[in-house]
């Protein structure tokens, strides 16, 4: 017995997740729950997920509760604005037994214009030439643009995207992000820069 709590407290402290357990459920609603999920050696955190994505009058949902690595964890709240869906994301990561009970509480869906805009774009063309002008809304004051390469459960996906984010958004390196071995998104470009204000009519 002594041995085998020697055993994991090493495993813990080389963070080689060996001995981690994760609180493991995916659902179409805002949050869900699971059962005790063992941890792959090269995962070394537990993450809740909560993903929506607003296109037109059309609304999904998604969570995910599970194992991750550790730098898959993006700040968070996170929204962004493009031509064709607005996305809100929440996570939370730990890395203790069964830690990501709860759920991680999407941020404020705010739809006033801020007086800011973005050039706006969605295509396979890295260059994503702009198609539309965003009007940012609440906090979103920064224009983000990412190429991506996506791996939706062996699905891969090349693309390029831009408009509207806020702060947690606005991504200065390149990083990898969502849930292994379920939806990944290496994104291997990015740009932020501040949104400028619009500028009205009869006013210079």
């Amino acid at each position: 017995m002594q041995v085998l709590l020697f055993f994991c407290i090493f495993c813990v402290l080389l963070a080689t997740g060996v001995c981690l357990q994760c609180e493991y459920c995916k659902s179409a609603t805002a949050s869900c729950t699971g059962v005790p999920q063992k941890c792959a050696p090269q995962e070394n955190a537990c993450i809740i997920l909560t993903v929506e994505i607003r296109k037109g009058k059309e609304v999904s949902l998604a969570t995910y509760k599970g194992c991750t690595r550790s730098i898959y964890c993006t700040p968070s709240p996170m929204s962004i604005r493009i031509p064709s869906y607005h996305k809100r994301r929440a996570n939370k990561c730990c890395r203790k037994d069964l830690c990501n009970s709860g759920a991680a509480p999407l941020p404020p869906l705010r739809l006033n214009p801020n007086g800011m805009q973005c050039p706006g774009c969605l295509s396979k063309d890295p260059k994503c030439p702009p198609t539309e002008i965003i009007n940012c809304r609440g906090w979103e004051v920064f224009c983000v643009f990412y190429e991506v390469w996506a791996d939706e459960g062996g699905s891969i996906s090349s693309f390029s995207k831009g408009g509207c984010g806020n702060k947690e958004a606005c991504m200065h390196e390149p990083r990898i992000i969502g849930v292994p071995r379920l939806f990944m998104e290496t994104i291997r470009k990015t740009e932020c820069t501040h949104a400028p204000m619009l500028i009205k009519k009869g006013h210079k």
